[in-house]
Formats: C-alpha cells, sequence, structure tokens
C-alpha cells in the first residue's frame, strides 16, 4: 500500500499521570489512556473495532494479552484488528489494517503501574534463567549500552563530554514541558552529568533514561471518519518495523557501522514510503534511552553521517530553533519511560504538528518523525512518518 494516499490519521492522543510507584494498577491506567484519546478525538468505545495492546509486564513474568479481555472492556463487541506492541508502536501496521478495510478506528494504549524494569526489578529473576544471560544476574541495559557507548567512542573519538550534550538539550526540553517529570527540577550543564553516579563506565545516571510509571494512548482512524474528528488529522505518511539479531546478548560484528541494521532498515523504508528525504523533516522524536543511543539514532537514520552526531548536536540542530528539534517533551532522558514509551515519541508529535505543545513549539511544523527501539541496541525497531495538513 502507498502511505502517501493519507489513507489514516492520528485522531486522538492521551497521557496518564506519569510517576514512580502510582498508586494505581497497570489496567486502570490503560482504560483510562484509551477513554481520554477516544475522548480527544470525539469518538467512543463502540467505535473502536481494532486495537494495538501492550505485552503486560508482571510481577509473575510476561504475559502476552488477552484480545478477549479487551474486546469485552470495549463493549464486548468483535474486534477485526489485534496485535501487541514490543519494542516498537504498531501505527503503521494499524495505519495500513485500516488502508485495506480491516477496520476502521485502531487504539494503541499502554500502561505501566509498580513493576521496575531496571537491574533490581523481578522481571529479571523470572524471565531469565539461563545461567549465561547476564540479564538473570542484574546487569540488564546498561552495561550492553555503556559497551556500545565505548565502542563508539573509540572508533570515532568521541567523549564524555559530546555524550553529555544529549541530556542537557533534552533537560532544556523538558523546562517547557509542564507534563515532564524532570523539567521541574532546572536545567542542566554538561557538568552536572558528568559529576552524576557512574551506573556503567562509560555511562553516568544523567546518560540513563527515567524509570516510572504511567499510560498512554493513540487513536488511528480512517480518512472519512478522521476528517469529522474533534481535532485536525495528524495524517501517517510512512512507517516500518524492523527486527535485528540481539537480544541483550549478541555482539554482532561490526558492532558500530553495520549496514542493514533494523534501525537502518526501519528509516529508509518509512522515508522513501513518505516520499521525503530526511532533510525534509521539521521535528522529530528518536529513543533516547540512553545518550549514545540518541547520537546512534541520528547516525543510523541518516541525519546526519556515521560518527559525526557528536558535532551535529553540537552545531544546535536538534535543540529548539536548530533546523530539526528533536525531543521537545524532554525524551525518555527527562520527560517519561512508563515501560514501553513508544506512544509518547509518536504523541508529542502530533502535539507539535497540531499546533498544541505551547511553549515548546516549533513554528510552522508540518512533518514529524517518530523512532522506537527496544530488546537491545538494535533490537526491534520501529518508524512513524507523520504529517500534518
Amino acid at each position: 500500500m502507498s502511505f502517501q494516499r493519507r489513507s489514516a490519521a492520528v485522531v486522538g492522543v492521551y497521557t496518564t499521570e506519569q510517576g514512580r510507584s502510582l498508586k494505581r494498577s497497570s489496567t486502570s491506567l490503560q482504560i483510562e489512556a484509551v477513554k481520554g484519546a477516544l475522548d480527544d478525538a470525539g469518538l467512543s468505545l463502540a467505535d473502536v473495532d481494532g486495537i494495538v495492546a501492550p505485552i503486560t509486564m508482571e510481577a509473575a513474568g510476561l504475559k502476552l494479552p488477552s484480545a478477549q479481555h479487551w474486546a469485552a472492556q470495549l463493549g464486548g463487541r468483535a474486534l477485526t484488528y489485534t496485535d501487541s506492541a514490543g519494542g516498537h508502536l504498531g501505527a503503521q501496521k494499524a495505519a495500513a489494517a485500516i488502508a485495506a478495510g480491516l477496520a476502521n478506528v485502531v487504539v494503541l494504549f499502554h500502561g505501566k503501574a509498580n513493576l521496575e524494569i531496571g537491574p533490581r526489578g523481578k522481571i529479571n529473576q523470572t524471565m531469565h534463567a539461563e545461567t549465561w544471560e547476564s540479564m538473570a544476574w542484574g546487569g540488564y541495559m546498561a552495561p550492553w549500552y555503556a559497551m556500545w557507548a565505548r565502542r563508539y567512542m573509540h572508533e570515532y573519538n568521541v567523549t564524555s563530554e559530546d555524550l553529555a550534550q544529549v541530556p542537557v538539550i533534552h533537560r532544556h526540553h523538558a523546562t517547557l514541558n509542564p507534563a515532564s517529570l524532570m523539567g521541574s527540577r532546572g536545567e542542566l550543564t554538561v557538568q552536572d552529568v558528568l559529576e552524576s553516579r557512574l551506573i556503567a563506565d562509560p555511562l553516568r545516571l544523567l546518560d540513563c533514561a527515567l524509570d516510572n510509571d504511567g499510560g498512554w494512548a493513540i487513536v488511528i482512524a480512517a480518512a472519512d471518519i478522521a476528517r469529522d474528528c474533534r481535532r485536525k488529522p495528524v495524517w501517517i505518511i510512512g512507517g516500518a518495523e524492523a527486527v535485528d539479531s540481539d537480544l541483550y546478548m549478541t555482539i554482532d560484528t561490526p558492532w558500530i557501522g553495520r549496514e542493514g541494521s533494523a534501525a537502518s532498515k526501519v528509516g529508509e523504508i518509512a522515508f522513501a514510503q513518505a516520499g521525503i528525504t530526511p532533510d525534509e523533516v521539521d521535528v522529530a522524536n528518536l529513543y533516547d534511552c540512553f545518550s549514545v543511543t540518541f547520537l546512534r539514532d541520528l547516525e543510523e537514520l541518516g541525519f546526519c553521517k556515521l560518527g559525526e552526531a557528536a558535532d551535529y548536536v553540537r552545531a544546535g540542530h536538534t535543540r529548539l530553533g536548530g533546523s530539526m528539534p528533536c525531543n521537545t517533551d524532554g525524551g525518555l532522558l527527562s520527560n517519561t519511560h512508563n515501560g514501553n514509551p513508544t506512544g509518547m515519541m509518536a504523541i508529542e508529535l502530533v502535539r507539535q504538528l497540531r499546533g498544541e505543545a505551547g511553549a515548546r513549539q516549533v513554528p510552522d511544523a508540518r512533518i514529524g518523525f517518530a523512532f522506537s527501539q527496544g530488546a537491545a541496541v538494535h533490537g526491534v525497531c520501529g518508524s512513524l512518518v507523520l504529517a500534518a495538513d
């Protein structure tokens, strides 16, 4: 299918409260988010015939969501399109399903409460029982990204000061976002980042994403419905998903600069579908689970050349007022990381393209690009190109 036909659009978005140890259940956050996003669109539960539900993380381990459960929550009607979101958003597949006539209104949602996903989290012991798996012993994500960062720094003469630029810029953006978790704590300096606690050399505390509770939802509708919704439609004009080989278990050589990674593939496909080049993106939200991830995103997605991301950021391109402001909500480093934050990457772009971002608004934003990843440094990737009328 051709996404350029503008067959489907984001018509509603919603974010719940985000915070540490919310006195809520994951399900209650999910239901609130779904209802909130439908209200934003001016639609009701009765309009929904498709879902992209979260992979529910419980203390007993990972459990796939029950489509029947959500069919009951949505009124007991048949759902004609269902999917589960992992380290990607699933919006592009929902849009394709709508274009194919499989559904008319699809809701994507997530919510997490009271489950740590870091090295202290119970999820490690329940998911990873093999003695050779580092995650079973508390290693989790940070050591892998630290090794990735160290190799990248070695090959391209990148410094810890270069990495620190990323959390500094994203914290500045967070100070302009009243809903962000860290914005109220004020600006950061490079020195603040360098003096923060070491987590896994060379990554320090402020190089690492948040771990908090919260939920979100996104409503995608067919073109004829979208044009009659409460908010102006934001069209899905490109998107892709790709899966790579690593799962915090392998190091594929070359680890840096490998052509055809999941990250680079989802960028190539999405831009081709949309009929644009990276230079035409007005505002982006790129996965910044660690500072090094954001630099590598810029390179792998083609916004700059390999080894040039630190200079690209230093030149101010990703700041508000730059050529392509990124992570204007504060990103995963300073806004929120609620277990599966892939929807947050798209929601901020929707608000930007609607002109609803307030003090952090990018003037005349028409094209937005979202990128998500998970389950390793290249693991599961998703991209989305959004356009305003």
